[in-house]
């Protein structure tokens, strides 16, 4: 069929403009501008470049804007050309005004090419490895997915996660989601929490419109949200779930909801919610990480990163992401289309990739008897490094805790009949102060040894992860909450060798781990800020 008797257009999804025209043959540049109706300033006014082949059914794509474009969800690379059929989906901004390829009349195989997608290929020499893997998982014939037939409710972990399907829901490939509060919806008093469960409204006025684009291109619609209220018994479930019903009823789309109570590992930034919406709630889909994104106020914005703007109450949302290695954006940067580049934006006190391991220290072990007495934060490593003493002295060294004990006076007796016996002494408790040392320092002049000093280096923060984890995994410890950490940081003061120690040892912490899993949890962000 020749070019004169087939036309090519740009066709918006949303109809808020005429179809564009493609000439055979011809460059048709577009952006922000009366043509599209686009206004966004991310926009370039030259943003894309199209030039269609009406006898071949194709069209060159090529991003000419400094912000992305997308093709079929993917981002495009700026000044690489593209290969597009007819049915493709051309996003003027990557994820925002939505445009369909037509020709007219249709190319004899398109209901073919619908059925196995999209196949066009990047140049080789530009394209990642990790787009190639995706690119590739297009090419699959999709297994067909049931919609949800009615709304359900599901509680997992004792109430620990409660589930809302609601009807229409689809798996897909792609997930879209979204924190609530702050994010989707914000209070109607305008206060930071809602006074009850009818204090809300919609949070932007482009919602609804956003949601509805990406419920079109395919995305489950995905609500991921903290509600510790619940847990602490201060907010009655039965009235969220009728909150979280009017919301959905309310934007008028289907979305399964997720819903955090406790303190585990349901609770954002760890990624319980997603890891059961991955495992057991998306009908066998392996979901497509490149192409899903997540979207939450909890960025760690600092104090007037808008002029006005109060601080972030957390980073939350934004180290979910960064956990799962998910696109991320901002409520103002999706729904509003503003730009993130100069948001002033804190970082977590601890990194747990940036973590090293270090060899052990062998001079903590001493030729001649002492007490070593050990100094550091509830969770910096005090009883892992006593145990490691314990073993690499082949037990010539004995470890005495006053969480085991339960004072200092069953401590101090305890490590009196050891050293009588022969044995050194590891006193494995915080010690902050001087009087607490001096103790230990008193009772070796006392039984006539030595007396030394092993500093733990890891900081409130990491002290933190570190006791956070072991509430994950369940280790056996006593719970530690924020006023013993902010207690020990009051009363601290740098042990010296002024204060009658040998010697004073600095010791970084150093992780062990039972198997990867573990491991893979450790190096995750684990606190909210």
């Amino acid at each position: 069929m020749g070019s004169r008797a087939r036309s090519c257009f740009l066709r918006c999804l949303l109809d808020s403009h005429a179809p564009i025209k493609l000439p055979h043959n011809e460059e048709k540049v577009i952006g922000r501008n009366k043509l599209t109706k686009i206004k966004d300033q991310s926009c370039s006014r030259q943003q894309l470049s199209l030039k269609a082949d009406c006898e071949k059914c194709l069209v060159e794509i090529k991003q000419l804007g400094v912000n992305s474009s997308g093709l079929d969800g993917f981002a495009l690379i700026r000044n690489v050309e593209y290969k597009a059929e007819h049915g493709a989906k051309v996003e003027v901004l990557f994820n925002n005004f939505v445009h369909l390829i037509e020709f007219d009349p249709p190319p004899e195989n398109s209901d073919k090419q619908k059925k196995l997608g999209n196949k066009r290929k990047l140049d080789e020499d530009e394209e990642s490895p990790r787009k190639k893997k995706s690119l590739k998982m297009e090419t699959v014939t999709e297994v067909p997915v049931k919609a949800a037939v009615e709304n359900m409710w599901e509680d997992i972990d004792r109430g620990e996660l409660y589930v809302f399907t609601s009807k229409g829901v689809k798996a897909s490939k792609k997930i879209a989601a979204f924190d609530m509060d702050g994010t989707l919806i914000k209070t109607k008093s305008g206060k930071v929490h809602p006074v009850d469960c009818n204090d809300w409204q919609i949070a932007f006025p482009t919602v609804q419109k956003k949601l509805k684009e990406h419920a079109d291109q395919g995305y489950k619609l995905v609500i991921l949200s903290n509600q510790a209220p619940i847990g602490n018994g201060r907010v009655k479930i039965e009235d969220f779930k009728k909150k979280i019903e009017n919301i959905v009823i309310k934007l008028d789309l289907p979305f399964q909801v997720y819903i955090a109570t406790g303190k585990g590992f349901y609770r954002k930034p760890t990624p319980g919610m997603w890891k059961v919406l991955s495992e057991q709630n998306n009908d066998g889909l392996e979901i497509d990480m490149a192409q899903s994104f997540y979207c939450g106020d909890a960025a760690g914005r600092v104090a007037n990163w808008a002029p006005g703007k109060k601080k972030d109450h957390s980073m939350a949302d934004k180290l979910l992401a960064e956990n799962l290695n998910l696109r991320f954006y901002t409520p103002e940067q999706f729904f509003l289309g503003h730009s993130i580049a100069n948001v002033p934006m804190s970082k977590p006190d601890f990194n747990p990739k940036d973590l090293t391991s270090s060899t052990f220290n062998q001079d903590l072990i001493s030729k001649v008897k002492e007490i070593l007495v050990l100094v550091g934060f509830p969770g910096s490593g005090k009883s892992f490094l006593a145990k490691q003493i314990e073993k690499k002295s082949g037990y010539n060294y004995v470890a005495v805790c006053r969480d085991v004990l339960g004072s200092w006076q069953k401590c101090a007796a305890e490590a009196t009949k050891l050293l009588q016996k022969g044995k050194s002494v590891v006193v494995d408790s915080t010690n902050p102060d001087k009087e607490s040392r001096a103790r230990w320092i008193s009772l070796a002049k006392e039984t006539k040894v030595e007396c030394r000093c092993a500093k733990m280096t890891a900081s409130i923060a990491h002290a933190k992860h570190n006791n956070k984890f072991r509430e994950l995994m369940k280790i056996n410890h006593i719970p530690v909450n924020d006023i013993v950490y902010h207690t020990y940081k009051n009363k601290f003061v740098e042990p010296t060798t002024n204060e009658g120690f040998k010697q004073v040892i600095e010791v970084n912490f150093s992780p062990a781990f039972e198997d990867t899993e573990s491991e893979s949890i450790y190096k995750m962000h684990l606190l909210e800020k």
